[in-house]
């Protein structure tokens, strides 16, 4: 009886919480400086060689156009940018060159995202097709680390502004011709997730990635961690799956 009890009283505890607890949690992001030293680094594992499928995606919020702004790197393997505000990728498959379409503004949050299918490359901007180029053949593996906002050459081309929910995948997660809802929720990690990046832990200066890969990011230069206005929602309210669950638990009480 003092077990079921308990059970009620917690139940009581944490549905008098449930509000204050969500309306406590804060959706972070990394903001990078552009100076040519700030980035988020990961190295080199096996899951990052991927030479088949991949998909590139991420929330933006550039403030500051120059030339080319990196938003994921693999050097000499694929990455994707804003050129003079236009998304555009370089894959390493049949040629390493830069190929795009799609306009992304300054101040404002947007979703951008880059496919590869072993024949073409695909760019997205908030769920709207935008371009293609053929590259036909595997992609190139390399041993270089894994970046946000920064690549190892060519002046670094430096990401200005925030990003947020970086995920890499090595499977084709868009198609050619074929617009998308655009992802209003924290993405989940599935079989085909490499990199998760949801960048929540908000200070330090690790970037745990949610995939079961680790392929965790260190804060480098001036990196930070700042308050998130990206337009997603968290993949799961903890508070109300604890309470229905523990209601549960009393309903199948003895």
């Amino acid at each position: 009886m003092k077990s079921l009890s308990l059970l009620i009283n917690c139940v009581i505890v944490l549905a008098l919480t449930v509000n204050h607890d969500s309306m406590a949690i804060d959706n972070f992001a990394i903001e990078f400086k552009g100076d040519g030293k700030t980035r988020v680094i990961a190295p080199d594992s096996d899951s990052l060689d991927i030479t088949g499928n991949l998909t590139m995606e991420a929330w933006v919020f550039p403030t500051a156009t120059s030339g080319s702004a990196i938003i994921v790197n693999k050097e000499n393997s694929w990455e994707c940018a804003l050129q003079s505000n236009i998304l555009k990728a370089a894959i390493k498959a049949a040629e390493w060159a830069w190929h795009g379409g799609g306009e992304v503004p300054l101040n404002k949050w947007t979703f951008v995202a880059v496919t590869f299918d072993k024949k073409e490359h695909h760019t997205f901007v908030n769920g709207k097709y935008e371009a293609s180029r053929a590259n036909q053949g595997k992609i190139q593996p390399t041993d270089e680390a894994f970046h946000v906002g920064w690549r190892p050459c060519c002046n670094n081309e430096p990401f200005t502004g925030i990003i947020d929910e970086v995920r890499i995948s090595n499977v084709s997660r868009y198609q050619k011709n074929k617009n998308f809802a655009v992802p209003n929720r924290e993405f989940t990690p599935d079989g085909n997730t490499i990199v998760l990046y949801h960048f929540n832990e908000g200070k330090g200066q690790k970037a745990k990635d949610a995939s079961k890969f680790k392929n965790d990011g260190e804060l480098d230069g001036g990196a930070k961690f700042v308050k998130s206005k990206a337009p997603i929602k968290f993949a799961a309210v903890e508070p109300e799956d604890k309470l229905t669950t523990m209601w549960a638990q009393i309903k199948a009480y003895p």
